[in-house]
């Protein structure tokens, strides 16, 4: 039932983010390794870890796919706090080691909310399709899982 709602399309947008996230982690490592970061480290293991993870999602699997939907709707989280921090200012240690890696604050936080807002939507669209899997299911009869499918109340 999961694999049937992480279709191909959503595994190919889903690597897709996967590999921007790659894009984004050179860019702070190139940046940080500029100015002799420490943080340059993490920079080199998210764009390994990601990188890794997009052939994972293209094959897809059942674990994979748990995996994504949970990563891809706690992003919804990271929108929220990634909102508060653009209303109420971005802190001052965030800004300086934005700052040091070469991205305005402002527009660190503004790129972090986007690729969270786009993860968040690839959740929200795999919620739909795993939602139309429970009622064809359910209309047609198939054991597995429709019995788990919570019958529609009408008013």
């Amino acid at each position: 039932m999961l694999l049937s709602a992480f279709h191909r399309r959503l595994r190919l947008a889903t690597a897709a983010l996967l590999v921007v996230g790659v894009g984004l982690a050179i860019f702070g490592l190139v940046g940080a390794a500029d100015h002799r970061d420490r943080r340059a480290g993490a920079f080199a293991v998210a764009a390994v870890v990601l990188a890794v993870l997009v052939p994972v999602v293209l094959r897809g699997g059942r674990w994979v796919v748990g995996g994504a939907a949970i990563v891809l709707g706690g992003q919804w989280i990271a929108v929220v706090g990634t909102l508060v921090e653009l209303l109420i200012g971005v802190g001052a240690s965030k800004s300086a080691d934005l700052r040091r890696i070469g991205v305005e604050p402002a527009m660190g936080v503004g790129i972090n909310l986007a690729y969270s807002l786009v993860a968040g939507m690839l959740f929200v669209w795999f919620m739909i399709r795993l939602r139309a899997v429970w009622r064809r299911r359910a209309v047609s009869g198939d054991s597995r899982g429709a019995d788990r499918v919570r019958p529609r109340c009408t008013p």
